[in-house]
């Protein structure tokens, strides 16, 4: 009984030090730029040594990587199908407007983090969605990967655009019209066949 109860308290103990270190970096964030902010002055923030800082994370962004996982993407799509795509999408908005000055913050300082977990995610949904929805062909998971990259690009584009302006449009207003663009993709096409 007693190992499983220590191994227990170390893993509690680990879970209580990386919260508090993202707590610390989040509270920074409001402070000044991420670029500015060193390892020192997280480990300062919360009372811990530069030790117990590199046992958990590397540097800072693997810090700033743990929260962007863990706070938005882990379930990002999780369950998404057809029918509620726009409201779970929208509700990823609204997670990241809770923290708007530490994702306007970090996403300023270095996207490429956000959007490598953001790309990944998008790119899983639209490949799901767009595999069904393509014609059925032997090229039709071709066809599927370059709609998923192009749309995924794009939605990763509108998102960041977003968050680095200040998120001044509400998540609401933002997925009206990624919805409007993805119902208004019939009538886009058909404009193109009749105009070739």
């Amino acid at each position: 009984m007693r190992r499983p109860l220590k191994g227990m308290l170390i893993m509690s103990s680990s879970v209580i030090t990386k919260s508090a270190l993202c707590d610390a970096l989040k509270k920074l964030c409001d402070q000044k730029p991420f670029d500015k902010i060193s390892i020192s002055d997280i480990t300062k923030e919360c009372g811990l040594n530069r030790q117990s800082f590199y046992y958990h994370f590397q540097d800072k962004y693997e810090l700033l990587s743990y929260i962007y996982f863990n706070e938005l993407f882990i379930n990002i799509t999780k369950g998404v199908n057809y029918d509620n795509w726009y409201e779970r999408l929208e509700g990823f908005l609204e997670n990241m407007q809770k923290d708007k000055r530490f994702y306007s913050n970090t996403l300023k300082s270095n996207e490429k983090i956000f959007e490598s977990y953001l790309f990944k995610s998008m790119h899983q949904l639209f490949m799901r969605f767009f595999y069904h929805a393509v014609a059925i062909t032997r090229k039709r998971s071709e066809k599927a990967k370059f709609f998923a990259d192009f749309y995924s690009h794009g939605f990763c584009g509108i998102i960041i655009d977003w968050a680095t302006c200040g998120m001044k449009e509400s998540p609401h207003n933002v997925m009206l019209k990624m919805k409007e663009l993805a119902f208004e993709n019939v009538n886009i096409g058909e404009g193109f066949r009749q105009n070739l």
